[in-house]
């Protein structure tokens, strides 16, 4: 038998050595994996997310869903029933910005390690820009996770009495267990959808639609409802609102007033500059209607999403729309911006002209005898004569089902009645 004793130390080492190699690439294994607290983060931004912006009153919670395929990104807004679609959605690693240029208004969310987000919101106002505090954590829940049973089903239409002096308006509801949607009509317009629960004897609705925010709060008590409304650019303490269920309750979310004058004349700029008359030789002969407006207002959106496929459809009968903004600021570039980017988003196919503030000084000077304008959307329907037949102050959204048919209805009614006259 041969002596193996003198090769033991060389195989001993060899053994070693493959040890100490496969130690090696372990360690710098370890070494350069994600920490667990990492991993979150590195899953990425796509899911369902709960939202909430800090506003002065309370945190205003929205739901957002994204998704990516390779390297395009989308983002929707959730305020149940709708799901709006951020008009820009672009990725930097672990920071999404959704962009609303037709509000002029942007959200930034960066994405932590610890699989929330942080970001801030930056909202337009008539005082200026308001940066608000955003937040978001992974989930579908709108207040509370785990809400208290409902103590009163709140489903049905109910009359409100808001603020100080008390304008009244009216609410629709409907609740399935905890979960309540809806939306509230004022004089001034609606307030789009209201997504929110009831838990206990307590109501919280909220809606965020890329730049207009609204939390409402309330108490049911005795049948009633006892809250406060607030905004990203209000107090603390809120707006003061009261509710009871009517049933019959009925309001018009559009008054109809009698026009002041006969005739009225303007010449504004569109985005580019060109100047456009009510003068002007394509005017001549049709029934036309002005819109008063602005970028900045909630309601001008629902209603150009009804106007804009609606100029077109009658256009040929002889219809012609024109649009006056009245924005924000004296910025004339960035509101003609504002104004493009308003009209490509409802594929508008009139004018849209650069007329104004939305002030009483500047819209009295823009409408010389008719101003000033109260209420956003306001619509002028000028008859093939060239004389101001009937004004209408107000529009009901999408959100305010019922009013908003009458709304359309309304509106057709007035135009086909004067699409049928002749000049």
């Amino acid at each position: 038998m041969p002596d193996v004793s003198q090769h033991q130390p060389n195989h001993h080492r060899r053994r070693w050595n493959i040890f100490a190699a496969l130690l090696l690439i372990i360690l710098s294994a370890l070494a350069f994996a994600p920490r667990a607290d990492a991993a979150p983060a590195a899953a990425g931004l796509a899911g369902t997310w709960r939202v909430t912006l800090a506003l002065p009153g309370g945190a205003l919670p929205f739901g957002l869903e994204v998704k990516r395929h390779g390297t395009v990104v989308s983002a929707v807004l959730l305020n149940p029933p709708e799901r709006m679609r951020a008009e820009i959605a672009t990725l930097d690693g672990d920071t999404l910005t959704l962009g609303f240029p037709s509000y002029g208004s942007r959200l930034v969310l960066r994405l932590g390690a610890d699989d929330r987000l942080t970001g801030e919101a930056l909202l337009a106002r008539s005082s200026g820009p308001v940066t608000l505090a955003v937040a978001g954590e992974r989930g579908t829940w709108r207040f509370t996770p785990k809400p208290a049973p409902a103590a009163a089903d709140l489903t049905g239409r109910w009359q409100l009495a808001y603020g100080t002096p008390a304008q009244r308006g009216q609410a629709e509801f409907r609740q399935t267990g905890n979960r309540i949607t809806g939306s509230i009509q004022l004089p001034s317009g609606d307030y789009r959808y209201l997504a929110g629960e009831v838990s206990g004897d307590r109501l919280a609705l909220s809606t965020f639609d890329g730049n207009a925010a609204t939390l409402w709060t309330a108490t049911v008590k005795d049948g009633a409802l006892f809250g406060a409304q607030f905004t990203a650019t209000g107090s603390k303490s809120g707006t003061p609102w009261t509710a009871r269920r009517d049933a019959k309750a009925k309001m018009e979310a559009i008054v109809v007033e009698k026009p002041s004058v006969k005739r009225f004349a303007f010449r504004f700029p569109d985005s580019q500059g060109r100047m456009v008359s009510l003068a002007d030789a394509r005017y001549r002969g049709k029934v036309v209607v002005v819109t008063l407006g602005g970028a900045w207002c909630p309601n001008c959106h629902d209603e150009a999403r009804f106007m804009g496929s609606y100029a077109t459809r009658r256009r040929a009968e002889g219809l012609e729309v024109i649009a006056l903004q009245f924005e924000y600021g004296d910025d004339a570039a960035r509101n003609s911006k504002l104004m493009d980017s308003f009209a490509a988003r409802y594929a508008l196919p009139y004018p849209l002209l650069l007329a104004g503030q939305p002030t009483p000084e500047s819209t009295t000077a823009a409408l010389p005898g008719f101003g000033p304008v109260k209420v956003y959307p306001t619509t002028l329907f000028i008859g093939r004569d060239g004389t101001l037949r009937e004004v209408h102050v107000g529009w009901a959204g999408p959100a305010m089902a019922e009013l908003n048919a009458k709304a359309k209805r309304d509106f057709d009614a007035v135009v086909t009645r004067l699409l049928r006259e002749h000049g």
